[in-house]
């Protein structure tokens, strides 16, 4: 594991459970390739992986809430990350046996419930665990855990669905979530227990949160509240107003395209093998970019790394959509490849290190949990909303259309950010 950062501020024996996530990821990490591909093959459309995703990501929303309100109350770690672990073995166990496409959507549903558990114990795990000093080292090797976990359950799914059906693929990835909850049994729960509102106070610990799950609610935004965020001042739109706005633009426009891409993908003749090694090369991308993500914004500076990563995911979707119409064959799987991985890889990691940069820079001190809890709901109902469109806009107008709405999508939501910039001069 000589990838993985050192940690001296903590007994290797104690830090064991760290471990678990690149099992767990292993497994969790092509479900949701696996659901949309399944649905198809179970005779569905591209409606009915819209209904899925929307109903992954609406329960997500009360979930992160619930979860969030248990964690604090609880106290005890082990059974949310146990209960989170367990649930991507059962489901894909479940979903192996079904032929029913609303049991699939359901069973979806089910797995946004509970892996919405796991964040934040887990994030609390670090900062109880481990010294303060060295926090930032421990996030790191957890997030490079569950990265190399990912990608490595995307190749495994791509190799074996070149020969084997998705039930089996399936079967195949649940003794993963099994070795993740044998591993995670090595959790000591620490003797002083911090609460949810530890996280936000560290902007580190903060960014990994938002990594492994973007809904984060340490307190509901009420109405009143809301009003005295969006209202106008006499020289424009607060800037944290902006960036609610530049967020809801770009999480919509990506919903769009994430849920149409791989039933796009299946559309236009790719075999499941192609699909996953697609979606592989963007996740492969992506985890190592998030290494080296920040030092690139320091050295490139905020404004123009958002402008070009936004610029980039922007134009790659519109090139994808038109790739959908001109392209077929080997030069549509080369081109997929390369514009996925620059869009969901490189783009995706560059626009996600520096958008929550200026976020936790503009949220401050002040009722920062409040805040934090509408930029989730923000971006939850951004999810949501693109991901219930995209199904009808693909199946009704084309992938293609859709696809270069989301780009437009991105387009508007880098002038909607360099809108902040324009303040500034």
């Amino acid at each position: 594991m000589g990838l993985l950062p050192k940690i001296d501020g903590i007994k290797s024996k104690k830090g064991l459970w760290m471990y678990s996530m690149l099992p767990y990821q292993i497994a969790y990490g092509p479900i949701s390739t696996i659901i949309a591909l399944f649905i198809l093959d179970l005779g569905g459309t591209v409606i009915d992986v819209s209904y899925a995703m929307a109903v992954f990501y609406g329960v997500s929303i009360p979930a992160s809430v619930l979860w969030g309100i248990a964690v604090d109350r609880y106290g005890s770690r082990k059974p949310f990350v146990y209960i989170s672990i367990a649930s991507a073995g059962l489901i894909l166990l479940a979903l192996s046996f079904t032929s029913s496409i609303a049991i699939a959507i359901l069973l979806f549903g089910v797995l946004s419930l509970f892996t919405a558990a796991l964040a934040t114990p887990l994030s609390l795990l670090v900062m109880e665990t481990i010294e303060k000093k060295f926090w930032a080292s421990g996030f790191s090797r957890l997030q490079m855990l569950s990265s190399i976990g990912g990608s490595i359950g995307l190749l495994a799914a791509s190799v074996l669905a070149g020969f084997l059906p998705l039930r089996v693929v399936m079967l195949l990835l649940i003794p993963f979530s099994i070795v993740g909850i044998l591993i995670a049994m090595s959790i000591v729960e620490p003797a002083k227990s911090l609460e949810r509102r530890s996280i936000i106070r560290n902007s580190v610990a903060l960014r990994f949160r938002l990594l492994m799950h973007n809904l984060i609610f340490i307190r509901v935004p009420g109405y009143k509240f809301m009003r005295e965020i969006v209202h106008t001042k006499h020289n424009g739109l607060s800037k944290l107003t902006v960036i609610y706005m530049g967020m809801f633009a770009f999480y919509l426009g990506s919903a769009i395209f994430n849920t149409a891409y791989v039933p796009g993908l299946r559309d236009i003749g790719l075999a499941n093998i192609y699909v996953f090694g697609i979606i592989f090369a963007g996740y492969a991308v992506q985890s190592y970019i998030f290494n080296y993500s920040g030092r690139f914004t320091e050295s490139k500076g905020e404004k123009s790394t958002l402008s070009s990563s936004l610029a980039m995911r922007a134009i790659g979707y519109v090139v994808i959509g038109f790739a959908f119409i001109f392209l077929t064959g080997f030069g549509s799987l080369l081109v997929n490849v390369i514009l996925y991985a620059l869009t969901a890889g490189l783009a995706y990691a560059m626009f996600y290190t520096v958008s929550n940069t200026l976020l936790f820079e503009t949220v401050g001190s002040e009722k920062p949990g409040r805040k934090l809890g509408l930029y989730s709901s923000v971006v939850g109902v951004g999810y949501l909303i693109g991901s219930l469109v995209a199904g009808y806009m693909a199946y009704y107008i084309g992938y293609s259309f859709a696809f270069i709405v989301s780009g437009l999508l991105i387009f508007l939501s880098l002038f909607i950010f360099l809108g902040i910039y324009k303040q500034k001069d």
